[in-house]
């Protein structure tokens, strides 16, 4: 495909031309025409030119997705500005962040998951961001303005007007601001240009839906818009005359009502959407049999999975493709005419012309078949990260976007994905790739999802570590699952533990929260890990007393003081001074004829506190000391006493107390660890 100089205004003329009447797009039973979408642009534009918005603005977009959301965006975008995509699931303090970290100075807002509930808290927003009032501007009443069936067709003088504002807009300039979803790190701002973002979609259009009678086709978009693959893809089917069906939140009940009323043929998802789509009520009626082409963002599917998700739509072929916002985002797509085995563990060939190729820093560009990272170059390339010195962008000097993403061509030229650099485990010098362990795992038949991660461990450096969503919510067999592993996987590749979800968290385009879920995982590894300790005995300090009395009541200030931090009450600590002081008086008086040291453990178990007490003196039973005012103190001031002889021959005398009913020292112990 050759790559052609557009800005928005240029493709919305040429669709105008092509099928003026053809729908273009629906929203809650709203629908527009192409020639109304024109229409709507235009007069939406004018009218936020001339409240001041111009070229070398930044105008914030924070709503669900709608036709007020597109008429906006474009509209933005026609002024010359800069429109910067929110997230819709964010909170208010996250959004304020984002907009100071672009410099925006307007927001264009309406119903999004803050504001629903109070419509209010915009203006709150705003001014945490720097934005005035006067500044902040709601989407439907642009929308409902430029829209407004009663309004005079633009006149000569508004045509004039609105060719000098496209004039102002070059093709390569940036008119997008979308973040990234970084898991680690605050988001970065990829400059997207018209160029980059409607070449992209002309170029993935044309694999996807290499047809010529695509006009009318109805195709549904359960992806949000501020994401760069929703919008991209938004463009790719309108290049086709498709008409674009936007459901107002991403519920699978409400997807197939739709996928049924409009007869669509079409859909863009994620993995995870279509998966809960053939949960939903009246699937089989509604949705089997109706869809031609279902596009998902690149995911490590098994072909098992995928022919599953292909035999539940029955007949709907499953485009599986690859991309990044850095590349507006589409980098490279399958065609329906692929294999199933191929378009399950490829994510298809690079769009024409993108130039595509693998890299190794220490190799340079390597073969066919050789794993190294995916670089990029060509139209879809953004301008640059908004606000980053030169050292922390991702072009190098001879042209090429470095993504980060490991992968390897096969023979077939379909690029096939392995992990993300930064993703990849280090288990004592080995280099384990996740998607190697996951492939591996979404074979067993229990498991329907898995995500593999990495965790610090102090011996290993990192260990392996399986999160997973079993099928019915069953419960998982890690020993019979680890010796099946041992058959097919190298054993340092085997997961350390496997974590059991309900179901993984998602964000808002449906995609994995794997920030989110790596917490939890870490969160559970934790807890696990204190479990297995306090199950042997956590020994938490251990000092040695010399055989004098000062040293008692120094002590005895030490463990009560831990007895208070554990969640102990004024009566049983008063139990555990008086035990503890006598325990020592009854050794140094009774445990030695000359000078010896006494040894003290503080150990945490599940249920209590144990006070392990050792010396080289003579075995002494407290309950055979009938003269002895101390052992009966001791008795009557401890739940468990016990006595033993440890592997050194010492005598080791414990002092067992239990926690308060509502006191867990294993919740303690994650709550407090740094």
């Amino acid at each position: 495909m050759e790559p052609r100089e557009l800005i928005f205004s240029d493709f919305l003329d040429l669709m105008n031309e092509k099928c003026p009447d053809v729908p273009a797009v629906t929203c809650e039973g709203t629908t527009l025409t192409f020639a109304q979408l024109r229409i709507g642009v235009m007069r939406c534009a004018l009218s936020l030119s001339r409240a001041g918005i111009g070229k070398g603005d930044k105008v914030g977009l924070w709503s669900f997705n709608s036709i007020a959301w597109l008429i906006s965006f474009l509209g933005i975008t026609e002024t010359g500005a800069t429109a910067a995509l929110m997230n819709y699931g964010l909170k208010g303090e996250d959004t304020s962040a984002l907009l100071r970290s672009v410099d925006a100075n307007w927001l264009v807002v309406g119903q999004n998951a803050m504001t629903i509930f109070d419509p209010e808290s915009a203006a709150g927003v705003a001014a945490d961001a720097g934005i005035s009032a006067e500044r902040t501007l709601r989407d439907m009443d642009l929308a409902r303005a430029a829209l407004d069936p009663g309004a005079p067709l633009p006149t000569a003088e508004d045509i004039d007007e609105y060719k000098k504002l496209r004039v102002s807009a070059g093709p390569h300039d940036t008119r997008v601001l979308i973040f990234t979803t970084g898991t680690t790190s605050f988001p970065k701002a990829p400059e997207l240009s018209s160029y980059s973002i409607l070449n992209d979609a002309r170029s993935a259009a044309g694999v996807i839906f290499p047809e010529n009678d695509t006009m009318g086709t109805v195709g549904l978009l359960a992806l949000p818009m501020f994401h760069s693959y929703g919008l991209t893809v938004v463009f790719a089917m309108l290049s086709k005359g498709i008409h674009v069906i936007l459901p107002p939140v991403l519920k699978a009940d409400i997807i197939a009502g739709l996928i049924e009323t409009y007869d669509v043929k079409v859909m863009a998802s994620v993995g995870a959407i279509y998966g809960m789509l053939t949960q939903a009520p009246g699937f089989d009626k509604k949705v089997a049999g109706r869809l031609r082409y279902c596009i998902v963002g690149g995911g490590f599917e098994t072909p098992v999975k995928m022919m599953r998700l292909e035999n539940a739509f029955r007949g709907a072929k499953i485009i599986n493709g690859y991309g990044q916002t850095e590349c507006s985002p589409i980098i490279s797509v399958a065609s329906g005419s692929d294999r199933l085995e191929k378009r399950a563990v490829t994510v298809g060939r690079p769009l024409p012309g993108l130039e595509v190729k693998i890299w190794s820093r220490e190799r340079g560009f390597v073969p066919e078949g050789t794993i190294g990272e995916v670089v990029v170059k060509g139209f879809c390339q953004m301008n640059g990260y908004y606000g980053l010195p030169k050292e922390k962008q991702v072009i190098d000097s001879d042209g090429w976007l470095h993504t980060g993403d490991l992968g390897r061509f096969d023979e077939e030229g379909m690029l096939q994905l392995t992990g993300r650099i930064k993703d990849i485990i280090i288990r004592c010098g080995e280099n384990i790739s996740p998607s190697d362990v996951e492939k591996v795992l979404l074979e067993e038949e229990q498991i329907r999802d898995v995500k593999v991660l990495g965790a610090p461990h102090v011996v290993w450096g990192e260990s392996v570590e399986a999160c997973v969503v079993t099928k019915d919510n069953a419960g998982l067999d890690e020993d019979a699952l680890k010796a099946r592993l041992r058959t097919k996987l190298s054993s340092f590749k085997i997961p350390s533990h496997f974590f059991v979800f309900k179901q993984f968290p998602l964000k808002e385009n449906g995609k994995l929260d794997q920030r989110t879920l790596k917490a939890d995982m870490l969160n559970r590894l934790r807890g696990r890990n204190i479990q297995d300790v306090l199950d042997m005995g956590m020994n938490i300090f251990s000092i040695t007393l010399k055989n004098q009395s000062y040293t008692i009541y120094p002590t005895c200030a030490l463990v009560c003081g831990l007895a208070e931090k554990l969640g102990f009450d004024k009566t049983q600590i008063h139990r555990i001074n008086h035990g503890v002081e006598e325990m020592l008086t009854e050794r140094i008086e009774k445990a030695f004829s000359g000078s010896a040291d006494i040894r003290l453990d503080v150990e945490l178990l599940p249920q209590w506190l144990r006070l392990r007490f050792a010396d080289s003196g003579r075995l002494y039973r407290l309950e055979d000391a009938e003269n002895s005012l101390s052992a009966k103190i001791i008795l009557a001031n401890v739940d468990a006493y016990s006595v033993m002889t440890n592997a050194r021959g010492e005598t080791e005398y414990c002092l067992d107390y239990q926690y308060g009913d509502d006191f867990d020292v294993k919740e303690y112990l994650m709550k407090n660890q740094k």
